[in-house]
């Protein structure tokens, strides 16, 4: 089993959309998306409800209707290409066994991307990726604590970022002692050159064929 992991400084970087952008172009990928249930007011301010309804220690999504409903990230996952979605969702204190069992119901030489800065606190990867932005200037505590951990940064960029953000954003890895390799992409604009420098550098280290 092959594990990609792909974990941001806060809420919002967007690491969903690289999420995406890594399963259309990258061959034969699955993917977990892993949600932690917090303990008193959410810190993310969103209003996904999955806190407040969870009753048991975690549950674990693979249904096709439910993991394809509009919206939610695991179907976002579904139509860009991953060949199979599963969805954990855990209470903090259950999360190495939700995990344990959720990655049961992938085959053992299935390659995966697992979205959730949790991952990376209870398990190891083969890569893990930091996803920053700079529109967010916050980093998370949990970023912090796993930041030894991470083998690449993405500074998911939009079109009027100026280089002075993509600076102030390198700097701010570099203030949390993160100082691996990193790579400037726009996963939602086509024919962006970076972007193109980043998949053949993933396809590299994952050994499946660069294109030319």
């Amino acid at each position: 089993m092959r594990i990609i992991s792909i974990t941001g400084t806060a809420s919002g970087v967007g690491k969903t959309a690289v999420v995406r952008f890594l399963l259309k172009n990258l061959e034969d990928f699955s993917a977990l998306k892993i949600t932690t249930k917090h303990e008193g007011n959410c810190p993310r301010h969103s209003d996904c409800d999955v806190c407040e309804t969870m009753q048991r220690p975690y549950t674990i999504t693979t249904n096709p209707l439910q993991i394809n409903q509009s919206g939610k990230d695991t179907a976002l996952f579904k139509s860009a290409g991953a060949r199979k979605v599963v969805w954990l969702q855990t209470h903090s204190k259950h999360l190495k066994r939700g995990i344990e069992e959720a990655l049961s119901h992938f085959s053992k030489n299935d390659s995966i991307l697992i979205e959730g800065n949790s991952f990376l606190h209870v398990h190891d990867a083969d890569i893990s990726i930091l996803v920053a932005t700079p529109r967010e200037t916050k980093i998370k505590r949990s970023t912090r604590q796993i930041v030894s951990k991470i083998d690449l940064a993405i500074i998911n960029v939009y079109a009027d970022d100026s280089p002075d953000d993509i600076t102030k954003t390198r700097e701010r890895l570099h203030q949390i002692g993160c100082y691996a390799p990193v790579h400037i992409i726009n996963p939602l604009q086509d024919n962006y050159t970076p972007n193109k420098v980043f998949l053949t550098h993933m396809k590299e280290m994952i050994g499946q064929p660069v294109q030319s």
